[in-house]
């Protein structure tokens, strides 16, 4: 690690082991700048909807550039903390800046990281769920564009891809519990090697059962190759794919309007690293599954279950809030159309018998299905019970109801999978790692 605590943002990283807030990761790009003028640059790219500044800091000043984008997703904290020592890598190592110049998008969605801020500090899953924030899907700036939505931050994100052309652009994405794996839209079978040694060097289980990439091809352990088809596909599933009725897609549609293949059009290519807040050593294993119709039965109905139950407290606290269209409530509302849809995708009489085509089901993902049936609910109730609170003392039974789901989903959660803390330092390492060998490899010496 190269990250300097004498700044705000790398003494959260290396000090108080969790990641900076948004005010101290602008203020060391600050500090950064004004320490070193001949290398950094600090501007205003765009505004979010809410008027808040999305903030670019530029470092080097080769001609070719690479594009580092951090708080894709408002519940991912990781990349704040890659960015820092991404950063100072850069300004250590004067061989990374003849490779490219480096900018670095230091939030994607500012508005939802002010929502979120409550989880920022968590250290355990009920923490961080009291404080959860991950907006609507056509609020997801990354993805937006691939429903027709429309955002300025997403507007932002790709004109900047036209100014700068990066040869490679890198999303930095985290989850709460599970393993780290990697996407790209190009082949990312030369990242194989980089990218298993830096997460067994730092203690990171490889995740190759994700349902995040379920039907994608799989070019080394934990990594995969994004084909647009066969994203369109992953997404069809989750039900991410179908537009928002306030909104007209593209004319391109899909996937392939989204933020990740931009670069495309200036033979640039995404990478996208996940990395996990909480391990679990349950995602790896690629033996065939033995039990898939089974689990798959199981994963289903708890999905219809949990899902029937959060959609009658929704129904029974409408009435009383004063608005019925706030942030937290439309993105309540996306879990559980996903749950709904991905019911039926896993459910082994419906169309989850596609899943147990020979061949295709390992253990690793019948566990990743799992996960998910776990995550999605948890997820939905957190958000519910935020949107409630305004409302919390005229639905006091419901509220009550909703705080102990809550809490029991969240022990379910975390006995199913026993997530261990990986500390900040580590998360941010290990994409750091990534991103400066996918840079090399682009742009040897």
């Amino acid at each position: 690690m190269l990250t300097d605590t004498t700044t705000g943002a790398g003494r959260a990283v290396l000090i108080h082991d969790r990641c900076p807030t948004l005010a101290e990761l602008t203020d060391t790009a600050r500090q950064l700048t004004d320490r070193r003028p001949d290398l950094c640059r600090l501007r205003t790219v765009g505004t979010s909807r809410a008027g808040r500044p999305l903030t670019l800091l530029s470092v080097g000043r080769a001609e070719r550039n690479v594009l580092v984008v951090a708080g894709a997703h408002a519940d991912e904290f990781a990349g704040r903390a890659s960015i820092v020592e991404l950063a100072h890598r850069v300004l250590a190592r004067p061989a990374l800046r003849t490779a490219a110049t480096w900018n670095f998008l230091l939030c994607l969605d500012p508005d939802g990281a002010h929502l979120a801020r409550g989880a920022l500090t968590a250290r355990t899953l009920p923490e961080y769920f009291a404080g959860y924030y991950r907006p609507a899907a056509e609020e997801q700036p990354e993805w937006a564009p691939a429903i027709g939505a429309r955002l300025p931050e997403s507007r932002t994100l790709l004109d900047l891809i036209d100014e700068l052309r990066p040869t490679l652009q890198f999303t930095l994405h985290s989850m709460d519990v599970g393993g780290t794996f990697l996407q790209a839209t190009c082949d990312p079978a030369r990242l194989a090697a980089p990218f298993t040694t830096s997460a067994a060097a730092l203690g990171i289980p490889v995740e190759t059962g994700t349902y995040d990439t379920f039907w994608l091809r799989e070019s080394g352990p934990g990594v995969f190759l994004m084909e647009p088809h066969h994203i369109d596909r992953q997404e069809s599933s989750t039900g991410m794919l179908t537009p928002h009725p306030a909104h007209r897609p593209d004319d391109t549609g899909g996937v392939r309007a989204s933020t990740w293949f931009a670069p495309q059009r200036h033979g640039g290519q995404t990478v996208i690293v996940e990395v996990p807040a909480w391990t679990s050593d349950r995602l790896g294993d690629t033996r065939p599954a033995d039990d898939a119709p089974e689990r798959l039965t199981a994963s289903a109905d708890r999905l219809r279950t949990r899902t029937a139950l959060l959609a009658d407290l929704l129904h029974a606290a409408l009435p009383h809030l004063p608005d019925q269209d706030t942030a937290l409530l439309r993105a309540a509302r996306t879990p559980l159309a996903a749950s709904r849809q991905l019911a039926d995708e896993w459910d082994p009489g419906a169309l989850g018998r596609r899943l147990l085509r020979p061949g295709l089901m390992t253990r690793a993902k019948l566990a990743g299905i799992d996960l998910w049936a776990h995550r999605i609910p948890v997820r939905a109730a957190a958000l519910l019970r935020r949107a409630v609170e305004p409302a919390a003392a005229r639905t006091a039974a419901d509220t009550a109801r909703l705080d102990a789901l809550l809490q029991d989903w969240c022990a379910r959660y975390q006995r199913r999978f026993r997530p261990a803390w990986l500390p900040v330092a580590r998360q941010a390492e290990h994409q750091a790692n990534i991103v400066q060998a996918a840079v090399e490899l682009r742009h040897p010496a």
